[in-house]
């Protein structure tokens, strides 16, 4: 093979290989700007914030799922990480469209609490939002989504890392307990979609559900 041959031939292959280094580099940033474009799932949330006025139903005869209490409150990023204290620096906070009342799946059982002498309705809010990740969560004041005679004051958080993590820090104030006590609800709990939950203290509990958004 001539000397002039050899070097065509070589040039050649050294022209594909730089093709190919293109190539792939066109495709790992067109991989990348599709990941960064993709839209974030947003949820339908809604909450049923009521007292306990000493009743002893229980939520199974609800038909809602209960979860246990007494979980500090943070915003876990994954089910596999041991819960964490939350940090000195909280989320910044949000608003969101509320959620119209004919897509309310709770409606039928605020009217059940409404009939009952056990529990007293507080609130029913809801609202449509992005499932941020933990580190992109935004906390919603309870304070803007709750008439003032109902008492309640704090903050609610929705994260999306595996799983959906409702956060509550709620303090319902002793001037709607008629005892002059204000009482905390402080739990973050992992949601399944498209089910009921109920998360509970001694003196007023939530029932939530969480449905990912069509719009």
């Amino acid at each position: 093979m001539s000397h002039s041959a050899f070097f065509t031939r070589m040039g050649a292959r050294q022209r594909k290989l730089g093709v190919a280094v293109l190539l792939a580099a066109f495709m790992s940033v067109s991989s990348a700007v599709a990941q960064q474009a993709a839209p974030i799932q947003s949820y339908d949330v809604e909450l049923l914030i009521f007292r306990n006025l000493g009743g002893r139903e229980t939520p199974e005869s609800w038909g809602i799922e209960a979860t246990d209490s007494g979980q500090q409150m943070d915003i876990p990023d994954d089910e596999s990480e041991p819960a964490t204290a939350p940090t000195t620096a909280a989320p910044p906070v949000a608003s969101y469209p509320a959620l119209p009342a004919a897509k309310m799946k709770l409606t039928a059982i605020e009217e059940t609490l409404r009939r009952s002498r056990a529990y007293q309705p507080l609130a029913h809010i809801g609202w449509t939002q992005p499932g941020y990740a933990r580190n992109a969560a935004k906390y919603l004041s309870v304070s803007s989504l709750v008439p003032a005679s109902s008492g309640l004051q704090g903050q609610i958080a929705l994260s999306r890392g595996r799983y959906l993590h409702l956060t509550l820090d709620l303090v319902l104030d002793g001037a709607a307990t008629g005892d002059g006590s204000s009482y905390v609800l402080r739990q973050t709990r992992r949601m399944r979609s498209n089910e009921r939950h109920y998360i509970d203290s001694p003196k007023f509990g939530v029932i939530a559900i969480i449905t990912p958004s069509t719009e």
